[in-house]
């Protein structure tokens, strides 16, 4: 069965204020580690829900590549 998650996202880097406007949320069907693919490609991502069990994905279960600080 295919997981559902709900992704908030923006395309404003880490660090810097992040307004109503700046951030989209959207729902993505498919595996947690292939979110990244399926949002823009200088998306910083803010929160992750898994609508499957219906509960927060707790950043330390995101994949490295995706996980806040990655690359500092």
């Amino acid at each position: 069965m295919p997981q559902t998650y709900r992704v908030r996202y923006s395309l404003k880097p880490s660090g810097q204020p992040h307004g109503q406007a700046d951030v989209t949320t959207v729902d993505i069907e498919g595996e947690l580690e292939d979110l990244p693919g399926s949002l823009p490609a200088d998306a910083y991502i803010m929160y992750v829900e898994d609508l499957t069990v219906g509960r927060n994905v707790h950043w330390t279960r995101w994949p490295k590549s995706f996980r806040p600080g990655f690359g500092l």
